[in-house]
């Protein structure tokens, strides 16, 4: 990929214009379908291939030093080699948002001046010139002034012939969190949004003080809310499921809220469990973080809740919850491991065809407090594996505080995913949290897994630390 394409999104990022406000309204008539002639489908198009050769597109975040704040960036690497192409002080999220079956992508950010810019793909990679900036219906609440600005996440889905992309955050008012709020953005096929929907909550729901993270799968989304009480359990946390309208699909739908006192749940809602913290969800399979859920007085310790999601009936049935202390996982429930503080779901790495949890954890490893470990567990079976920076093979040192928690996945097959960790805590070269990720070999786990470390890119912004920090192209 050539430097031109590093020059002209940069521009792009910074030219945009980011219209405020948007009039929330619905489409009087349905959406329009994409167009026929599908550019992407007659080869074997990959969610997360941005630069159109067919290999899954790697992008990885780390942090850097603006000289008054922490700047969070992601960086984007092309599955057939290690030159970076592009990089941005935002979140990107893949999708496909005008049903050509080309990866896209939603580039967002929070903040005094938040914006969403779409980015179309193609054949040979995404198409800049016709990148699509989105209005954020809360924009106009959020200014200059350095007292209030907007946090979100942001995700897309297709189904029924057209697309949406969901937008699920808080606002920010000094260190204060107040007015959550969920936007559901309906689009054509030429990005252009043609309903609104806002979801607004101001507190009175359980003391609702902003969403958490986002995630979605065929007809529906899932939205965490750790902080919320319940039953006057401060910050039990729950989880919103929605999904979309049988007569009219471009309205979604609250179905229901998940807490741990929901039929079927194991265990019940305490405060500070933080039900919610972390969510993953993919083909009708949803992973909830519970990082805060105690085992007596062994204070979060914290646990992860499999559900299955019954689309089709607005129903859902929770598996065993997966912990420390769970019969055949290495380990056990110890204070402050915070397990389950991240989550992604992945295809055939505990046996062939299998769905399977990756889950993070400030784990302590001999004497090094918050080391951290990721722990690959079955969605259903009984097979796990553990992973901290003593595995055979394993790039890196074990020392207190690297962190090795963050997860990702990596659609790189059909059958097998790649699994990806970070650990932006990781000292290197004598900078201290300058971090690194591994990446697995894309193949089944096992003794003979091969770990290949991912780098701090040469050309990264001077200062960047944390590398690691989080994983921006979850699978499908």
């Amino acid at each position: 990929m050539n430097r031109t394409l590093v020059t002209a999104l940069s521009v792009l990022l910074l030219s945009t214009a980011v219209p405020g406000g948007l009039v929330t309204a619905h489409a009087v008539e349905p959406p329009t379908a994409a167009p026929p002639g599908l550019p992407c489908a007659a080869g074997a198009p990959v969610r997360s291939d941005f630069d159109g050769d067919s290999l899954a597109d790697l992008v990885v975040g780390g942090r850097w030093w603006n000289g008054t704040a922490s700047v969070r960036e992601q960086y984007l690497l092309p599955g057939a080699g290690t030159p970076v192409w592009w990089h941005g002080t935002g979140d990107l999220q893949p999708a496909d948002l005008n049903g050509d079956v080309c990866a896209d992508a939603i580039l967002f950010a929070g903040g005094y001046e938040p914006w969403v810019l779409l980015v179309p793909g193609t054949t040979s990679g995404l198409d800049l010139a016709a990148a699509v900036a989105l209005a954020v219906p809360q924009a106009t609440d959020a200014s200059e002034e350095e007292d209030r600005s907007l946090t979100f996440d942001a995700v897309g889905l297709r189904h029924d012939g057209f697309s949406q992309v969901v937008l699920a955050g808080r606002h920010v008012w000094e260190n204060d969190n107040y007015g959550a709020f969920i936007d559901v953005l309906t689009l054509d096929s030429a990005l252009s949004v043609t309903a609104t929907q806002v979801f607004s909550y101001s507190g009175v729901e359980g003391r609702i003080t902003g969403f958490g993270p986002l995630a979605a799968s065929g007809r529906s989304f899932a939205v965490g809310v750790p902080h919320q009480s319940v039953n006057g359990k401060a910050a039990a946390g729950a989880v919103y499921l929605f999904s979309a309208d049988t007569a009219e699909p471009a309205t979604m739908v609250r179905r229901l809220v998940l807490t741990q006192n929901s039929p079927g749940v194991p265990g019940s809602a305490e405060s500070m469990d933080r039900f919610g913290s972390s969510l993953a969800m993919r083909d009708g399979r949803l992973a909830i973080g519970v990082p805060g859920e105690s085992d007596g007085n062994i204070r979060a310790s914290g646990l992860v809740q499999p559900v299955v999601w019954h689309e089709a009936s607005n129903s859902y049935t929770a598996r065993r919850a997966i912990s420390q202390d769970l019969a055949g996982v290495p380990g056990r429930n110890e204070a402050q491991d915070r397990f389950g503080q991240t989550v992604e779901i992945a295809r055939g790495l505990t046996a062939a065809g299998s769905w399977d949890i990756a889950i993070g954890a400030n784990e302590r490893v001999g004497t090094r407090n918050e080391a951290g470990s990721v722990t690959v567990a079955g969605f259903t079976g009984s097979r796990f594996r553990v992973y901290t920076q003593r595995s055979p093979g394993m790039p890196g040192t074990v020392e207190a505080g690297d962190g090795f928690a963050s997860v990702g996945v990596l659609a790189t097959s059909a059958t097998v995913d790649t699994l990806l960790i970070g650990a932006p805590g990781e000292d290197a070269g004598g900078t201290a949290n300058a971090g690194y990720a591994v990446r697995t070999d894309g193949v089944r786990l096992g003794a003979d897994t091969v770990w290949t470390k991912i780098g701090i890119p040469a050309d990264a912004t001077d200062g960047l630390t944390s590398w690691g920090l989080d994983f921006g192209n979850p699978a499908p």
